[in-house]
């Protein structure tokens, strides 16, 4: 059903969105956002010969802060202002049991309680709002999360005359080549996130910097001449490989297990190629 509804609306979502938005759209992703972002620094500082200053922002439990009702809302006038196929009703009332469904009703716990004990509230839909959050996993709620920020995206590019500007879910890059125009931005993108959408920025993931200290975005770390891969991503290579070595000292792998760690390798090493990582 989740992808019945995206099959039917995604190509006329794809209109409306900006071309900064990067994630769950053909021909983006997280690669391309970050080599996105790195030209936009580029560009600003005029390849690194002036200043220029980078603005992260992040939605505080974005997911989990989502308001279905004004979610539906704005799907159900999209629906009936651009989608003219006979099946209208249908797909509307597919849309209003998606976007209202609340899977901690009545849900089978499998997994042992005790394992969400150091997961933040605002990372569960058990501590949402009444009437807010979108199950992370599911296909609509990717795609209707891009929707839901769409308004925004257009606010800054558009409405704020933001020409770096880069978002991913949400993580948003801007970059501008006067600080104290972003820092008067910060109250502004505030106050609209807030109004517009029922979200807050995360107070703790406020980042503002000189180009040349670097960014972390979409777990790599952007630098001048140069993007190294995240610490999270190297610790879990590294922990990869440790894991095997501490099997083929107990037992010699069967096949399965020989192939299991050569797809983890090939994967890790996949995501390596793309960056400064010789050394490593």
């Amino acid at each position: 059903m989740h992808h019945l509804i995206i099959n039917k609306l995604n190509s006329l979502f794809e209109k409306e969105c900006i071309y900064d938005s990067y994630a769950c759209r053909t021909g983006k992703g997280t690669h391309f956002g970050i080599q996105r972002v790195n030209s936009f620094i580029k560009k600003c500082s005029k390849n690194y010969t002036i200043d220029c200053y980078i603005l992260k922002l992040d939605v505080q439990g974005f997911f989990m802060h989502i308001h279905k009702g004004f979610l539906f809302e704005r799907v159900q006038l999209f629906i009936n202002q651009k989608y003219h196929a006979r099946d209208k009703t249908i797909l509307l009332e597919l849309c209003r049991k998606v976007i209202f469904n609340d899977p901690t009703k009545n849900c089978i716990i499998k997994g042992n309680k005790k394992d969400w004990e150091n997961l933040p509230e605002n990372k569960s839909l058990f501590h949402s709002p009444p009437n807010c959050g979108l199950p992370i996993g599911n296909l609509t709620s990717q795609i209707f999360a891009n929707f839901y920020m769409n308004e925004f995206d257009h606010f800054i590019k558009h409405k704020s005359a933001i020409a770096y500007y880069g978002r991913y879910v949400d993580d948003f890059v801007i970059i501008h080549s006067d600080k104290d125009r972003l820092k008067t931005l910060l109250p502004t993108i505030s106050d609209f996130l807030q109004s517009h959408l029922h979200l807050t920025l995360h107070p703790k993931k406020i980042y503002l910097q000189h180009y040349s200290k670097g960014i972390r975005f979409l777990r790599v770390f952007i630098k001048p001449h140069r993007i190294y891969i995240g610490n999270r991503t190297k610790g879990n290579f590294y922990a990869a490989i440790q894991k095997q070595n501490d099997i083929v000292k107990q037992k010699k792998p069967d096949t399965a297990a020989l192939s299991h760690f050569l797809s983890s390798m090939n994967s890790y090493l996949g995501i390596l190629k793309h960056y400064k990582t010789y050394d490593l």
